[in-house]
């Protein structure tokens, strides 16, 4: 039994067992540099997409969460022609002061003041005293006048580069809680890469185009008030703005400030000269106000009455050749609402007519039809393309009856590029007038 049990043992001992040994997959360098390669290269793109993600919905969330308050539009104030003295007015005020001195002293005293008049000799004091009222009244003026200078870079033959630059004169017609707008002629500020701004007190910063228009060749310009110190924003002021419409202006005294004279803060003193002239622009009925104040052919600044309000923008292009350097200004009435499109940034309709108002005696006499009287049509303009042609009478515009080329370019003013407006015209015809419908996509008259 011993024996067998032994042998189970050894049988149990001589049993071999199969041994399996598990060995690593050899690394495969190829594939883990292909595999990196692959994930750095998407790793990029993810980047790249969430990069343009960002640029393209950060204004969006910003706006959402960071809105910025748009600047206050800009209202230009009602003419207020209370302050302003026409001749007739001064004269008229002059009789009722001496009405009232007459009437104080017509008694005891009223020899005794003719004798003193006629025996007062006025001398050079009184003359300083004078001059020294306009000055006061000039440099408040000259407070909302500045130097706009346009800055560009150029090349000379030798590859050199150099900056150029020219200045005007430019107004400060109005301001609100973040930019003060400035009217500037358009030529001054041309191709230029950077436009600077000298105020009143000597304080420079740069500006950025607001519109232009290009029918006056005018331009608004604006800079920020936080550009500015407290000290240069409580010196500079916003014009007052007159009025060229009231009344005969021919004999009015005025001054010339800006750059009259060619140089930068000349002031001139003079008469009004004439004020009927128009200037034949066209989509417009600009009047131009002519002084005898001998100046230069490249002038700017502002005609200023003598109570300090601007009743014109001077501009030297419209003059005569014959009075080539008698300054010259667009009367400001009819600027206003140029200004205010201008500062807006609103762009304006351009229909391109020239036209008049026919008086009614001569309506009546010629049997006209009342209306806007087309004299011509710029080339290529809106007007010329629908078929306006010389002669014509407008009659009405999308209904509204238009009785006068005032009320024309009022209703003009009041529409915008690419609207498409229906007019009414009357054509002389071999017997009579032929009214004519027509539709005419109106373009702009404006650009950055």
């Amino acid at each position: 039994m011993a024996s067998s049990t032994d042998e189970n043992k050894n049988k149990l001992a001589d049993t071999g067992f199969i041994s399996e040994k598990i060995k690593q997959r050899p690394i495969n360098r190829k594939k883990l540099l292909r595999r990196t390669a692959i994930t750095f290269f998407l790793a990029i793109i993810f980047g790249i997409v969430a990069c343009f993600t960002f640029l393209l919905l950060q204004p969006v969330f910003s706006d959402q969460l960071y809105p910025e308050a748009e600047p206050e539009a800009i209202s230009l104030p009602e003419e207020n022609v209370q302050n302003e003295l026409t001749p007739e007015e001064m004269i008229a005020v002059e009789h009722e002061i001496a009405a009232e001195e007459a009437e104080i002293f017509e008694s005891a005293q009223k020899d005794q003041i003719d004798e003193a008049i006629a025996s007062y000799s006025f001398d050079a004091s009184d003359y300083s005293k004078m001059m020294a009222s306009l000055k006061q009244v000039s440099t408040e003026v000259s407070r909302s006048i500045v130097t706009v200078t346009a800055l560009s870079s150029d090349t000379n033959w030798f590859s050199e580069s150099f900056e150029s630059s020219g200045s005007s004169s430019g107004v400060i017609i109005a301001t609100n809680v973040s930019y003060y707008y400035i009217a500037v002629p358009a030529a001054a500020i041309t191709d230029a890469e950077t436009i600077r701004v000298t105020f009143f007190d000597g304080a420079v910063s740069t500006a950025e185009v607001s519109l232009t228009d290009d029918v006056t060749g005018l331009s608004v310009i604006s800079v920020s008030r936080t550009s500015l110190t407290e000290t240069t924003r409580s010196k500079v002021a916003t014009s007052s703005l007159g009025s060229s419409n009231s009344g005969s202006l021919t004999g009015l005294p005025v001054m010339a400030v800006g750059s009259p004279l060619g140089t930068q803060g000349s002031i001139a003193y003079g008469i009004i000269t004439s004020e009927k002239t128009a200037l034949g622009l066209e989509d417009s009925y600009y009047k131009l106000l002519t002084t005898d104040i001998y100046g230069s052919k490249t002038g700017s600044g502002v005609i200023a009455n003598l109570s300090g309000q601007v009743i014109g923008i001077i501009d030297m292009s419209y003059n005569k050749s014959d009075l080539e350097n008698h300054i010259c200004a667009i009367g400001i009435t009819e600027l206003k609402s140029l200004f205010e499109d201008l500062s807006n940034g609103r762009d304006r309709a351009y229909l391109g007519i020239h036209g008049a108002t026919i008086p009614n005696d001569i309506q009546i006499s010629m049997n006209i039809p009342a209306g806007a009287y087309i004299t011509t049509t710029e080339l290529n303009s809106p007007a010329m393309m629908a078929g306006i042609q010389s002669g014509d009478i407008i009659t009405s515009i999308n209904g509204t009856e238009i009785s006068s080329y005032e009320q024309l370019v009022s209703k003009l003013a009041g529409c915008a590029p690419d609207d498409v407006i229906s007019v009414t015209v009357l054509r002389q015809g071999p017997n009579d007038y032929v009214e004519l419908d027509i539709d005419i996509t109106l373009s702009s008259a404006t650009h950055n």
